[in-house]
């Protein structure tokens, strides 16, 4: 039975390579390379290169079926695999074949329909990240020096009690805008992700199309069925446009302030109010006094 090309480290371990020397002809990953390759002088000036940048069709054989060593002929429908000569007079007999080419080209068509799924997801993503970081920042930014303006505008005309005020709204800006950034930085985040994940996904399919090697092709078509599941799975992710702040209210400023002022004005005209009662009654004790002492001046007078 024809086996695929599995695309895994051969420099010393098999996880997942990354890196294709081009000296020593092998697929290495990031760990190997800096733990082992690197560690020897004479890897030093080897050309290591990225498979996903420069497209792993380039470094790879044409692939052959590793049972029986032989040329791949066949593409069978049933196990959906290359098949040799060989491999269609035992393990694949009577099974329904197509010629590798006519697979090939239809899931070439496929992967161009991918492809340009791909393009249109990435500037779809870009246009969104352009939008956060011009629209949407410049919307929280303008909201937030108008809605302070008009703070400022209300507080100046008044005095002390108002600065203490001002603080109150100030506050909320600063901290809405905090908020709405933190949480704009965090789509900037998701959206670059995307961004960027998508764009690896494009530069792989595109690099498949670059393979004219039927069997090749198709070796490579089956290990980015993953990719493929992705891609179809994926949804557009909406971007949420940030919240509004909300109006200003000169009013219940305004009010606070009064409020503020009003009680203290109360309090000091209980006070003067508490002064008056208190002089009052100092004058009644003087009055009660004076009177007394009248009362003593008139009975030594009449004494006389």
């Amino acid at each position: 039975m024809a086996q695929i090309m599995a695309q895994t480290c051969e420099f010393s371990c098999k996880e997942e390579a990354t890196l294709y020397c081009k000296v020593c002809k092998q697929f290495l990953c990031i760990d190997c390379k800096q733990t082992i390759h690197d560690k020897f002088p004479k890897y030093k000036d080897h050309a290591v290169m990225n498979i996903h940048q420069e497209g792993n069709c380039v470094f790879r054989p044409h692939p052959v079926c590793e049972t029986h060593k032989d040329t791949f002929v066949f593409y069978c429908c049933k196990c959906e695999c290359l098949t040799c000569a060989e491999c269609m007079t035992s393990t694949h007999n009577e099974h329904k074949t197509e010629k590798i080419k006519n697979v090939a080209d239809a899931r070439r068509h496929n992967v161009n329909q991918i492809v340009q799924q791909l393009k249109t997801k990435v500037d779809i993503v870009k246009k969104k990240l352009e939008t956060i970081d011009t629209e949407q920042s410049i919307q929280i930014q303008a909201d937030c020096l108008s809605y302070v303006k008009k703070v400022e505008e209300t507080v100046d005309d008044l005095h002390m009690i108002v600065d203490r005020h001002k603080l109150i709204p100030l506050t909320t800006a600063s901290d809405f805008k905090d908020i709405e950034n933190e949480d704009l930085g965090r789509k900037r985040v998701f959206f670059r992700r995307r961004h960027d994940e998508t764009a690896i996904r494009l530069l792989k399919f595109e690099n498949l199309l670059k393979e004219t090697h039927d069997s090749t092709f198709l070796t490579e078509w089956k290990a980015l069925q993953t990719d493929v599941q992705m891609n179809n799975e994926e949804t557009d992710d909406p971007l949420v446009a940030p919240r509004r702040i909300e109006s200003f209210n000169q009013k219940k400023l305004t009010k606070f302030v009064i409020d503020e002022i009003d009680e203290k004005f109360q309090m000091k005209l209980k006070e003067q109010e508490k002064e008056v009662v208190r002089l009052t009654e100092g004058i009644g004790v003087l009055t009660g006094e004076l009177k007394e002492k009248q009362e003593q001046l008139d009975d030594l007078s009449n004494h006389v």
